[in-house]
């Protein structure tokens, strides 16, 4: 049977706390902690000197606490603080009643005594231990088959997240105190959505942060800054499946001593290199989220590109100059990719970029999505938003010469693109000068430069609609011969 627990405490007034704060102001990190600063007017202390602030967060970190006097002649000295909540759980609960007399009712039957033993909660069945002066101690063996248990009024429980401090008797603290903490339990994350013209020459972009809370206090009109790390730059080591960074490798980095490469993630700090200040102040609900708009823009200029990069290579380790098979894979993907420049005025955070495609006449068109990284004003971002719908491209090798006593080797390929779409398309073919440092280009179809990474090259096609275009080419790789071997003179012989 559920275990119910009554407290005729709660029947009685709460003893005299700080009242809800002035100003709120939240720091909130990626790494799930956040630093708060709140201004707080303090109750009249208890005739020991005790003061009761709150409310706080129930995962605050009393070490962080910092407490300073708003007026400028006042003091406060904090001869010492500890954080108390009696009703978190079953086992801080029956801790604040350890040796105090409590009643347990199970239907008709009632069971009285002094709490003599804290129950075992990690145990399947805990069992409850009542002492009464000249009786037996009478031993309940589940706790959970109890109806009820009732608890004596207890004017100090602390009820909700509670810090107590305790100053000198008879001198009265400061009126008002500037309260800074950190506490754990708080999350956030950026979401874009942009909304592509019909045109493909402009988009809308909406960037949104989602906050969660996940402690007992509320936050009410509370000034927010969202801070990234570097650390909350790169993806986690073991990625969500939703997440568009899954699907990639990690990125290495070379260690500080250099003896070995890392995940980026692995070797970043969590120094903030980036701070995000909501616009206007919002209250932030226990055990709640809440999204807010970050910043916005109506018409961003972009650039829509379809890229080709078909080079693939099978898990089989080949010699690059002369096993013809090297690189005879290739990928059908034609991939979209979105170029834009932060024209929002705003830094904005990373964070997963959908794009739709909007019409006057009918439903937003899903796109693609891809990972935004930091973007400061002014700067570029190049997404890859995945394939391409209608455009195919295949890649076949069509000749292979090793011509080993020249020290040469000549390859050639067709590259063909189909476009299944209604619209005439453009696309830009990646091609990868993979088996040799020393290559040239002897014969192609089509005008080509040199591509944006070292030995590549890259085409742009056109393509119109329903149709097939075929661009062959043919490189030329070639290695010098080493260096002739030294003449080997016969010794002299010595002289007799």
């Amino acid at each position: 049977m559920k275990l119910i627990l009554l407290s005729m405490c709660l029947l009685l007034a709460l003893p005299a706390l700080a009242a809800n704060p002035r100003s709120i102001a939240l720091t909130i990190q990626d790494s799930g902690r956040a630093q708060i600063a709140e201004s707080h007017d303090l109750p009249p202390p208890a005739a020991d000197g005790l003061l009761r602030v709150g409310p706080v967060p129930d995962t605050i970190l009393p070490a962080s606490v910092n407490a300073t006097p708003l007026g400028r002649d006042e003091t406060l000295d904090i001869l010492s603080q500890r954080f108390s909540y009696d009703l978190r759980d079953n086992e801080s609960l029956f801790r604040a009643f350890f040796d105090h007399p409590i009643t347990a009712r199970q239907g008709t039957e009632t069971l009285s005594g002094r709490l003599a033993a804290l129950p075992d909660f990690s145990s399947a069945t805990p069992s409850l231990l009542l002492a009464t002066a000249g009786q037996p101690a009478c031993i309940i063996p589940d706790i959970r088959r109890l109806d009820a248990i009732e608890f004596p009024a207890k004017r100090w429980l602390s009820r909700m997240p509670t810090l107590l401090w305790q100053t000198a008797a008879g001198l009265p603290p400061p009126v008002a105190v500037q309260l800074d903490y950190a506490a754990d339990g708080f999350t956030w994350r950026a979401a874009h959505e942009a909304i592509l013209t019909a045109d493909k020459r402009a988009m809308s972009l909406s960037t949104r942060v989602c906050i969660s809370n996940a402690t007992l206090r509320d936050f009410a009109h509370a000034r927010i800054r969202l801070a990234l790390s570097d650390k909350g730059r790169f993806a986690p080591l073991v990625p969500a499946a939703s997440d568009p960074r899954a699907e990639r490798p990690p990125v290495l980095r070379p260690t500080a001593d250099g003896s070995s490469w890392v995940p980026e993630r692995a070797v970043a700090t969590s120094a903030t290199v980036a701070t995000y200040d909501l616009l206007q102040p919002l209250s932030l609900p226990a055990h709640g989220a809440i999204w807010a708009s970050l910043a916005f823009a109506d018409s961003i200029p972009v650039e829509t590109r379809h890229i080709y990069d078909g080079v693939r290579f099978d898990r089989y380790q080949r010699n690059r100059r002369t096993d013809a098979h090297l690189g005879s894979e290739f990928s059908p993907t034609v991939e979209t990719r979105l170029v834009f420049r932060n024209t929002t005025g705003a830094l904005l955070p990373p964070g997963e970029l959908r794009l739709l495609r909007g019409a006057a006449d009918r439903a937003l068109e899903w796109i693609g999505s891809d990972w935004l990284p930091p973007l400061a004003p002014g700067e570029e971002a190049t997404l890859n938003l995945g394939p391409a719908a209608g455009l195919i491209g295949r890649r076949l090798r069509t000749a292979f010469v090793d011509s080993t006593p020249f020290n040469a080797s000549e390859e050639s390929f067709e590259i063909a693109l189909d476009n299944q779409t209604p619209d005439d398309q453009t696309i830009t073919v990646i091609e990868h000068l993979y088996r040799g440092d020393t290559h040239e280009i002897i014969a192609a179809s089509a005008d080509h430069t040199p591509g944006d990474t070292p030995h590549s090259l890259q085409f742009v096609v056109p393509v119109k609609a329903g149709s097939r275009k075929t661009i062959p080419y043919a490189v030329r790789y070639t290695w010098y011969p080493p260096p002739p071997p030294s003449i080997n003179r016969p010794a002299r012989r010595p002289a007799s």
